[in-house]
């Protein structure tokens, strides 16, 4: 289990990649540092649940933080991702 609670919200991206969708991790970087990643994909995807949810504040604060951590060379490295945001996604709150 997360600490902070998010395997709804883990459930609903890994969903999305099992759909076949995909974006850029440049996106995925760009909307998690602007704070308007979880608004993004709820609007794109229509999964209302995805802009929502309880401790969203603290999820994106936790996204901001491991993407100021990480870069591009550790996502393949360390969490084996290197085309698609949403996997990195799920890696990163796999973590969380």
């Amino acid at each position: 289990m997360s600490i902070l609670g998010l395997e709804v919200t883990m459930s609903l991206i890994n969903h999305l990649v099992d759909a076949g969708h995909k974006e850029e991790i440049s996106v995925i970087e760009e909307k998690v540092a602007d704070g308007t990643l979880f608004p993004y994909l709820s609007e794109k995807y229509n999964v209302v649940n995805l802009n929502n949810f309880p401790r969203q504040a603290e999820a994106e604060k936790y996204l901001q933080n491991w993407f100021n951590t990480y870069s591009g060379s550790d996502y393949r490295r360390k969490f084996a991702v290197e085309n698609n945001g949403l996997n990195l996604l799920v890696a990163a709150l796999i973590f969380s």
